[in-house]
């Protein structure tokens, strides 16, 4: 074999090893764009817009066979920077699982605040990532106009694809990526360390500072991979347009504009639960505008915590001691944007992108695993970005992980639908719980 065949150097000549140079001369001046200059959204924009149009001059303007060199090497970015987050899903979702038991805490005076707070965020969490399931299909999110889609599971009954999610071992799990698993392993580990403290807390305070210390590396490493996006987004977009041309972003603004109208269906419901609960669609609309101005434009749920709950408590007159403990369980624990909205249209973009076609069979199990795993991801930053890797992977689709590509690349655009789902979903919650527990 030749050594320039070898080591992947273009074959057209000179223009195609200079495509090469200045494709990685892109990156690192993305890489190295002023932070206070230009924020983060602006930077992962910038490579996604910068990665788009370098795409489209290779796919019209380069030689044929230039196109498939070029981007051979944009997809070896692009597959390279996925693959970082597909590592990081499974071990943090086992260390927020166990992280999330040892930090939970029952209100013994009123554990039916505690009950009815996880029963709704639980449910409201798996209706919004069904109405997803059910736009996404209907929509058919992510197909190309040449794509010939296989799908998924037609015969599968429920319980044989639920029976996959069955902890098998934390090693085998790890090995199968079966996410599921390993957040309910994650889940007994926290019980039994909880359980343990009581009588034998100098036995297991060693594996609480290991599960701390461990989430807390976790977390850096993930903030250090989520800061490479904007090389990220350029590479991805890059590699998708070299090989679908201007099609491929057409395909991802429907996406978009299924996932707004996803977040309106949402809202529409919250305003209607939040009227069963004793305040009306006008009046929740009128307290929390501000709020939800703030949502759209820091696209920060934790941003607008504090609001919210004042809100709760001040502007709509609820109980400030419950409101604000669901509020704050709510915006980390249960994101109905981030955490259920977006990746559910998220995994059937990246589904059909990778040439499979999501059926009901597999549409329920995906709502089940991310509803699970809605918990398994508190606390870590980049939650949408974790949620939708974690779904893709749960539903035992690992090969379709690199179509969840264009998902970072758009980033900061549907973060802003989503996150406003997240507050506006935090101040339902609290208002349907503290409706439930009024004395």
């Amino acid at each position: 074999m030749d050594i320039l065949t070898f080591l992947g150097v273009p074959q057209g000549g000179v223009l195609g090893l200079v495509g090469v140079v200045l494709f990685f001369v892109l990156l690192y001046g993305l890489g190295h764009l002023p932070k206070k200059k230009y924020s983060f959204a602006v930077r992962v924009l910038m490579g996604t817009a910068a990665g788009t149009a370098v795409g489209l001059l290779v796919h019209y303007v380069f030689p044929q066979e230039l196109v498939s060199e070029l981007g051979a090497w944009f997809s070896f970015v692009t597959r390279g920077y996925i693959l970082l987050f597909v590592a990081l899903i499974l071990p943090m979702v086992f260390l927020a699982s166990a992280r999330l038991v040892l930090h939970d805490k029952v209100d013994r005076e009123n554990p039916g605040k505690t009950k009815w707070k996880k029963w709704v965020n639980t449910l409201m969490v798996a209706l919004s990532a069904s109405i997803a399931a059910a736009l996404g299909m209907y929509f058919r999110v992510g197909r190309l106009s040449d794509a010939v889609l296989a799908p998924l599971g037609e015969s599968a009954t429920l319980t044989g694809l639920v029976s996959g999610l069955f902890p098998a071992g934390l090693g085998r799990d790890l090995v199968l990526c079966n996410v599921i698993g390993i957040f309910v392993f994650g889940v007994y580990v926290g019980k039994a360390t909880l359980r343990m403290s009581g009588k034998h807390m100098d036995t297991v305070k060693p594996v609480m500072d290991l599960i701390e210390g461990a989430f807390s590396v976790g977390v850096s490493v993930c903030k250090t991979v989520i800061a490479y996006k904007p090389m990220g987004a350029a590479a991805i977009m890059a590699a998708l347009t070299v090989e679908h041309g201007v099609e491929i972003v057409l395909v991802i603004v429907k996406m978009l504009l299924v996932l707004c109208l996803g977040a309106l269906i949402m809202l529409c419901i919250q305003l209607v639960l939040c009227a069963l609960s004793g305040v009306g669609p006008v009046r929740f609309l009128r307290e929390s505008k501000g709020v939800m101005l703030k949502a759209i434009k820091t696209r920060t749920g934790s941003a607008c915590l504090a609001d919210a709950q004042q809100v709760l408590s001040e502007g709509l007159g609820l109980n400030k001691e419950v409101t604000d403990e669901v509020a704050a369980y709510t915006i980390v624990s249960g994101m109905q944007g981030c955490g259920a909205l977006f990746p559910a249209t998220a995994t059937i973009f990246a589904l059909a992108v990778s040439g499979y076609e999501m059926t009901a069979p597999v549409a329920v199990l995906m709502v089940l695993v991310i509803t699970l795993v809605s918990y398994g991801i508190t606390d870590l930053p980049g939650t949408a970005t974790m949620s939708e890797f974690a779904s893709v992977i749960g539903i035992g689709m690992f090969e379709a992980a690199p179509g969840l590509g264009a998902m970072i690349a758009i980033d900061p655009i549907g973060d802003v639908p989503r996150t406003l789902i997240n507050v506006t979903g935090c101040m339902t919650n609290a208002i349907i719980v503290e409706r439930r527990v009024r004395k």
